[in-house]
């Protein structure tokens, strides 16, 4: 297995097939690690805890305990096909089967005003901001979601290159929206509300206050879901479903 962050344009097309935004970030130079099989039959690249994996199986003892070992606990495997499923179990990795969603941007673009209106959410006690400083080391802290910030080397790299919306809640942070990633068009946005704080419209909200800015800014938003909750949100402020594809869950060890 060998690194290929030093031959990235060489491999991009190999990736054609993955929408990923991420890819756009790794492809920059930006964020990611790449590397392939000694032979070239695969290459993959690593973007927080996602691997992108082109081509087909070849050295998966090694892929496995790539996987296994340099990834995350709860990594997640987007192939380029299904046919990786079963060498890479074969050899050992710890994954099973999962289904995640594509979204679109909508024809024409968004709906200002209706972002507007989901983003000027009124009830007592509950703010929408912008994220300073105060509220990136909520971000960074939190103990229910820890990718808000977390792709970012610092507090300044964030607010160099990302942005983020938060609900706040009697001082508690209750959601956010913020940059996952970022390339030099645009951003990928990672959600989430605390569970006692869900089915209040929150996410929805933060959401909408992040898109507003990326449209005022020129960025161009990407909404990859993970369930059809995630999805159900995105198409309330405009994004259209675009259907699902298979990827693989790291199983954490017993």
């Amino acid at each position: 297995m060998k690194c290929i962050n030093n031959n990235r344009q060489g491999y991009v097309p190999r990736f054609g097939w993955c929408r990923d935004s991420m890819l756009k970030s790794w492809s920059e130079g930006i964020y990611g690690e790449g590397i392939a099989a000694d032979g070239d039959e695969w290459c993959a690249v690593r973007s927080a805890d996602f691997l992108f994996l082109s081509g087909e199986p070849a050295d998966t003892a090694e892929l496995a305990e790539y996987i296994n070992n340099s990834m995350g606990k709860y990594a997640t495997v987007i192939p380029e096909h299904s046919g990786w499923l079963e060498p890479l179990c074969n050899a050992g990795a710890r994954i099973k089967k999962m289904t995640r969603y594509h979204t679109r941007l909508p024809e024409g673009g968004f709906d200002r005003e209706l972002l507007e209106r989901f983003a000027a959410y009124d009830a007592e006690c509950v703010s929408i901001l912008k994220a300073g400083k105060n509220e990136y080391e909520l971000l960074k802290n939190c103990d229910w979601e820890n990718c808000f910030v977390s792709n970012f080397k610092d507090r300044e790299d964030f607010f160099e290159h990302g942005l983020g919306y938060v609900c706040i809640i009697g001082g508690e942070l209750a959601s956010a929206a913020t940059t996952f990633g970022y390339y030099s068009g645009g951003y990928e946005i990672q959600l989430a509300t605390a569970p006692k704080f869900r089915r209040r419209g929150l996410a929805a909200a933060v959401s909408a206050a992040f898109l507003l800015e990326c449209l005022d800014r020129g960025k161009t938003p990407h909404w990859d879901a993970a369930n059809m909750t995630s999805v159900r949100i995105a198409q309330r402020l405009g994004f259209v479903f675009d259907g699902e594809y298979e990827a693989f869950d790291k199983v954490p060890e017993p």
